[in-house]
């Protein structure tokens, strides 16, 4: 739950901040980068369920995250009417976002919040 709450505040809000600031990432409507968060919400949250089970599985699980980021901001976003984002632009944003996903990784882990079976 952790997870899925920072996920549904960050990933909008860096999108967004992308939008407005890097001039290779540009959205024609506010509802796109929403949308292109909803789908890496979506997908993180599995592929953390998947991957993210111990320590030694943090860097992993965030080169992961970092490079199913690239893909998903550079290929769906281009899908969009109105939007153009460069491989630049989707690499610096999920730059970004690799820096959040290692301290929300590190954190849940510390919490022992990726364990499977209670402890």
């Amino acid at each position: 739950m952790t997870s899925l709450l920072v996920k549904i505040v960050t990933l909008p809000i860096v999108l967004i901040l992308a939008m407005y600031f890097l001039e290779s990432v540009d959205y024609g409507s506010i509802w796109q980068p929403i949308m292109v968060a909803i789908v890496l919400t979506a997908i993180g949250l599995v592929m953390e369920y998947m991957f993210l089970n111990d320590e030694n599985a943090l860097w992993k699980s965030t080169l992961l995250d970092f490079v199913t980021s690239i893909i998903i901001i550079w290929g769906f976003s281009n899908i969009f009417t109105g939007a153009e984002v460069t491989f630049t632009g989707a690499l610096i944003t999920s730059l970004v976002i690799g820096v959040c996903e290692y301290f929300l990784h590190k954190h849940l882990i510390g919490t022992r919040k990726t364990a499977k079976v209670p402890a």
